[in-house]
């Protein structure tokens, strides 16, 4: 979309990558949305009016939806500087993250606790992959398929992240096939140790948990194998 052609009219396909609470402005409420094209390119979305309330009960995050009719607006860059958090506010569940629907995307959070040996998928073009799972503070698991680029940006980091049992935030990944396992895609984002409000909990899990370090290794492995062999 140029510049000049911004105020047409447009019909689009895109992936809901983001979706916000609705919130009020000047006594107007509205949906702000974050949508990614097939290219990767993301662009905020507003839904007010009549249209927030509809929006917010059909939109369903990591789907895509075709929008006929869209104005784009031009966004003015301030002067001032922009601060924007490297981690979200909050994340899902893992019990919420089971229930949603395969290929769709999710945030999740948890302490490292096994990472295996890296192999390949066992398919025609042999491509490697690594499973690591991590835990939050009911002491649920997931699994993390990791696979390319990430395997290779986080070589050293992931074998050191279940010794010590390090914080890992896995942003933007996709539900699996596989009961209670999410894959990383090219857009998704690995961040270890970082700066939000779930670290600081799971810092506490930790310390009390070290003492059963090897047990607790044990079963993350047993269980792994037992989810990736169904």
């Amino acid at each position: 979309v140029e510049l000049e052609h911004i105020f047409w009219r447009w019909d689009v396909s895109a992936m809901v990558f983001w979706k916000g609470y609705i919130r009020e402005y000047g006594g107007q409420e509205y949906l702000r949305v974050i949508l990614v094209d097939e290219q990767g390119t993301k662009m905020e979305a507003v839904a007010c009016g009549d249209h927030h309330m509809m929006f917010n009960n059909v939109f369903i995050e990591g789907e895509t939806y075709d929008f006929l009719g869209v104005y784009f607006t031009p966004t003015y860059t301030p002067q001032r500087p922009i601060w924007i958090s490297e981690c979200p506010r909050a994340f899902r569940e893992f019990e919420d993250v089971y229930r949603q629907p395969v290929d769709t995307f999710a945030d999740v959070i948890g302490m490292v606790v096994y990472a295996s040996e890296i192999q390949d998928r066992g398919d025609f073009w042999r491509r490697p992959n690594r499973h690591v799972l991590i835990m939050n503070q009911r002491k649920n698991f997931i699994i993390i398929h990791v696979n390319d680029p990430h395997l290779q940006h986080h070589m050293w980091e992931w074998r050191r992240a279940a010794y010590q049992f390090k914080t890992l935030a896995a942003l933007h990944v996709k539900i699996s096939t596989m009961r209670g396992g999410v894959t990383t895609t090219d857009y998704s984002q690995i961040i270890f140790s970082p700066i939000c409000s779930d670290v600081y909990d799971l810092k506490d899990l930790c310390k009390r948990i070290r003492a059963e370090r090897k047990q607790i290794t044990k079963t993350a492995s047993v269980l792994t194998l037992a989810i990736i062999n169904k």
